[in-house]
C-alpha cells in the first residue's frame, strides 16, 4: 500500500514537473530563435557596411545584399509562422525583439548610404551600369522595408498570443514604443533612398492593374464605413469585434491576394505606372486611415464602457481588438510594399518621378497615422488586461 502511494506521488511530481517545464521550454525556443535573426540581420548589416560602390562594381555587391536580405525575410517568416499560441515572453524575447527593429534601421541607414554613393558615380559610370545599380537599390530598399514589415508583424503576433502580458506588461509597451519609433524612422530612410534614385531616372512610364487597385479602395471604404457604424455596448461587445475582426481578416486576405500577382511579376517583368495607378495607391493608404479612425473609436468605447462590463466579455473583447489591430497594421505594410515593388519594377519612371514621389510620401504619412491608432489600442488592450487582471 505504501509503495502503491510512493508511486502514484512519483507518477504526478514527474507529470507536474514536465508540464511546468514546458512554457520554460517554449520560451526558450522563442529567445533563440529572435537572437539567431538578430545575428542574421547583423551579419547583413556588416556586408551592406562593408560595400564600396565604384564604377566597375556596382551590381555584384548589390545583387548579393538583396539575396542576404531576401533570406533574411525568409528567415523571419519562418519564425513567424512556427509561432503557437499561448506564449509567454521573457525579457530575453523583447530584448531580441529590440534589437531587430534598432538592426532594421541600421540596414535603412545603408541602404540610404549606397544610394548617395551610386548618385555620386552617375556621371562617371555607364547608363547601363548606373540603370541596373537603380534597380538593386531599389529592390533591396523594399527588401529592407518588407524586413522591417515582418519584424513588426511578428512583435505583434506575440503580444496577442502571449498569456503573461500583465506581468511584462511595461517591458511589453516599452518594446511596442521602439517598435513604432524604429519603423517610423525606417520607412523615412527608405523614402529618401526612393527620392534619391528617383532623381536619376527621366523616361515615361504608363499605369496597370487600376482595376485591382480601385476595388481595394472601393471594398476598404466599405469596411471603414461597416466599423463605424458599430455601436458597442457592454453585453453585445464581445460578439459585436469579433465579427469586425472577422471582417478586418478577410479583407486583409484580399489586399494580400492582390499584392501576390504583383510580387510574381518582378521576377518576369516590369508595371508600367500613370498617374491613374498613384493616385489609386494614394487613395488606399487614404482608406487606411479611415479603418484606423474606426479603430481610434473602439478604444474610446470600451474605456467608456469597461467598468460596467463583464470580465469575459472584456477578456474576449480585447482578444479581437489584439487582432484587428494586428490586421490591420499588415495590411498597411502590405500596401505600402505593393507601391514599393511597383517602384522597383518600373524600368522607366522620368515624367511621373514627381507625382511618385508624393504618392510615396502620402503613403508614409497615412500609414503612421495607422500605426499610431493601432499601437494606442494595444496599449488600451494592455492596460485593461492588467487593471482587471484577465
Amino acid at each position: 500500500m505504501n509503495a502503491h502511494i510512493r508511486n502514484g506521488l512519483l507518477t504526478a511530481l514527474v507529470t507536474f514537473m514536465v508540464f511546468s517545464l514546458q512554457p520554460r521550454a517554449a520560451q526558450a525556443a522563442l529567445a533563440d530563435d529572435l537572437q539567431n535573426l538578430v545575428i542574421q540581420a547583423q551579419d547583413l548589416d556588416s556586408r551592406l557596411a562593408a560595400i564600396s560602390l565604384n564604377s566597375d562594381t556596382v551590381c555584384g555587391p548589390l545583387v548579393q545584399a538583396n539575396q542576404a536580405a531576401r533570406d533574411l525575410v525568409n528567415s523571419i517568416t519562418l519564425v513567424d509562422e512556427s509561432l503557437a499560441a499561448p506564449l509567454q515572453v521573457d525579457e530575453d524575447s523583447l530584448s531580441a525583439l529590440d534589437e531587430l527593429f534598432s538592426v532594421g534601421l541600421s540596414l535603412a541607414n545603408e541602404g540610404l548610404r549606397l544610394s548617395v554613393d551610386l548618385q555620386s558615380l552617375s556621371q562617371l559610370a555607364n547608363a547601363i551600369t548606373i540603370k541596373d545599380g537603380i534597380t538593386a537599390t531599389l529592390q533591396l530598399s523594399d527588401d529592407i522595408g518588407t524586413m522591417a514589415d515582418r519584424i513588426g508583424e511578428m512583435a505583434d503576433k506575440i503580444l496577442v498570443m502571449s498569456d503573461n502580458i500583465g506581468l511584462m506588461a511595461d517591458r511589453i509597451l516599452a518594446t511596442q514604443e521602439i517598435q513604432n519609433q524604429n519603423i517610423l524612422l525606417t520607412q523615412q530612410t527608405i523614402l529618401q533612398t526612393q527620392t534619391n534614385m528617383l532623381t536619376l531616372v527621366s523616361v515615361v512610364e504608363t499605369g496597370t492593374n487600376d482595376l485591382s487597385f480601385d476595388k481595394l479602395v472601393v471594398d476598404g471604404q466599405l469596411l471603414a464605413a461597416r466599423m463605424a457604424a458599430v455601436l458597442l455596448n457592454p453585453w453585445t461587445m464581445a460578439k459585436q469585434l469579433k465579427t469586425v475582426a472577422l471582417d478586418v481578416h478577410n479583407f486583409l486576405n484580399e489586399v494580400t491576394t492582390t499584392l501576390t500577382p504583383i510580387a510574381q511579376q518582378t521576377t518576369t517583368s516590369t508595371m508600367y505606372i500613370n498617374q491613374t495607378s498613384l493616385t489609386s495607391l494614394a487613395n488606399m493608404s487614404i482608406m487606411l486611415t479611415s479603418l484606423s479612425t474606426a479603430v481610434d473609436g473602439y478604444v474610446i468605447a470600451i474605456n467608456g464602457l469597461k467598468a460596467i462590463t463583464s470580465a469575459s466579455t472584456l477578456a474576449d473583447s480585447l482578444k479581437s481588438m489584439l487582432q484587428l489591430s494586428a490586421d490591420i497594421g499588415i495590411m498597411a505594410n502590405r500596401i505600402l510594399e505593393m507601391g514599393d515593388q511597383i517602384l522597383a519594377m518600373a524600368d522607366n519612371i522620368g515624367m511621373e518621378a514627381d507625382q511618385i514621389l508624393v504618392t510615396q510620401q502620402l503613403q508614409s504619412a497615412n500609414v503612421a497615422m495607422v500605426q499610431t491608432s493601432i499601437l494606442a489600442a494595444q496599449e488600451m488592450a494592455i492596460s485593461i488586461i492588467v487593471a482587471r487582471k484577465l
